[in-house]
């Protein structure tokens, strides 16, 4: 079982946001654990002193002896706050009697024990300052409100961090996706490179760690480049040379034909001249290939193609076996396009010679291209399987039915349409035939308009 590869996108986005996550954890944690240390220590320190104001108060008035009206000041909250909101206070002498109290005090609030210092029971904190005479002032405030700040000032950190923890989601999520988007474009461009192009790759679409890669790959690329150009240099020149002698062998064995007076030797010489043209249209076909290689059909300028089409006709014409083999429809308007003329030549010329080859006895090849852009040629035959018609495309894949060919000729015409942006169709049996087999030749588009 293949395991799918891990996606980067969500690899690197999983990777940034659990530590943010983890950090936003941590951060909102420290500053509650600070806001709630230094929020108490300010709030123990006003109720203390506010203890230590009434017990002032208290031992300066009248010598102590009575309880000072000041402390009524207190009661102002009775009708400020709510009553779970209230401060309470008492006011306890030596033995722990209550000399007074703030009005609506609950008895059940006061404390226990009356020991100097802070404490927290009932939900109140108790602030509980002694004079030196043991005279004590006890100040409760409920704790309902310091909670409720703490809280707001929780949430407000907690939404705080939350909004910068999505900022920073979004953020790498972004930078991420953007650094995605530039490998799916250096990929692309690679892509894009073939045999005909290995220029170096495109440094707008990368980033500075993938420079060293890079550099690799164009360097491999210029050395593909220079092996390729040795073969297709090879495969042109040796075709080249070959093709004089065996010329000359050709010419030589024709006359020694015509001179041999013994009809089985005529005969023997026969087969060597037929093995010669053989060897002839196997030179063609490597010369062919060996332009296609090289990139014959790419960036050709736009131009009138009936021309060349009318003259393609003409010379099938001439070479047809016999008249009635064939029946052509010629061109009529003008054909602009931006297809090569040389690249169209050999692709049309391939065509041709398999529907003569192929086309069953005493039937006609049919060439119709009086459609501006498009040439459609088919002949009778006993029609294809599905995998011979997916296999005759490829290199070296020759028709069950023939064995005169080389497996070179359909390979040559894709290239060629690759190349040069036509679009090939091949059909066997013909539409709403039973027999035959069709090949539909589509010219690539042009810029302007089609003249009729």
């Amino acid at each position: 079982m293949t395991r799918r590869p891990a996606s980067l996108l969500r690899s690197l986005t999983g990777a940034l946001i659990l530590p943010g996550a983890i950090v936003v954890l941590l951060g909102v944690f420290i500053v509650y654990t600070l806001v709630r240390e230094e929020y108490d220590e300010l709030q123990d320190l006003a109720l203390t002193s506010k203890a230590n104001l009434l017990l002032n108060i208290w031992t300066t008035s009248a010598g102590g002896a009575v309880v000072p009206d000041y402390a009524t000041l207190l009661d102002f909250e009775l009708d400020t706050y709510e009553p779970d909101e209230r401060t309470m206070f008492w006011f306890v002498d030596a033995a722990g009697g209550i000399v007074k109290q703030a009005r609506g005090a609950d008895p059940a609030l006061f404390p226990e024990r009356i020991a100097a210092g802070m404490a927290t029971a009932r939900h109140h904190r108790y602030a509980i300052v002694r004079g030196e005479d043991g005279r004590a002032v006890i100040v409760a405030t409920p704790m309902i409100e310091r909670n409720e700040a703490i809280r707001d000032v929780l949430a407000g950190v907690v939404v705080g961090f939350a909004l910068l923890g999505l900022l920073f989601a979004g953020a790498a999520y972004r930078a991420v996706r953007r650094s995605v988007r530039v490998i799916a474009d250096l990929s692309a461009d690679i892509a894009a490179r073939n045999e005909h192009d290995l220029s170096p790759i495109e440094r707008g679409n990368s980033f500075a760690e993938f420079e060293p890669a890079i550099d690799t790959l164009d360097a491999l690329m210029v050395r593909l480049d220079a092996v390729l150009a040795a073969e297709r240099a090879f495969a042109t020149n040796a075709a080249h040379e070959l093709r004089t002698p065996i010329a000359i062998c050709l010419a030589h064995v024709q006359r020694l034909k015509s001179k041999l007076p013994d009809p089985a030797m005529t005969r023997d010489a026969a087969e060597i001249e037929l093995g010669l043209k053989r060897l002839v249209r196997l030179v063609e076909r490597l010369l062919e290939m060996a332009r296609a290689q090289s990139g014959l059909g790419r960036n050709a300028a736009e131009t009138d193609m009936r021309p060349v089409i009318a003259m393609l006709l003409k010379e099938l014409r001439a070479r047809a076996p016999s008249p009635d083999r064939l029946v052509i429809a010629q061109p009529a308007a003008e054909w602009r396009s931006r297809a090569d003329p040389d690249a169209i030549g050999i692709i049309l010329n391939n065509l041709f010679d398999n529907a003569l080859k192929y086309a069953a006895e005493g039937t006609p090849v049919i060439v119709d291209a009086s459609r501006v852009g498009r040439v459609e040629i088919s002949n009778d035959c006993a029609p294809l399987s599905a995998g011979a018609l997916g296999q005759i495309k490829q290199r070296f894949t020759r028709h069950e039915l023939g064995g005169d060919g080389f497996g070179l000729g359909l390979s040559i015409v894709q290239d060629l349409c690759d190349q040069s942006g036509c679009r090939l169709q091949i059909y066997s049996p013909r539409p709403k035939g039973t027999r035959g087999f069709m090949a539909v030749l589509t010219l690539p588009p042009h810029s302007g308009v089609l003249r009729e």
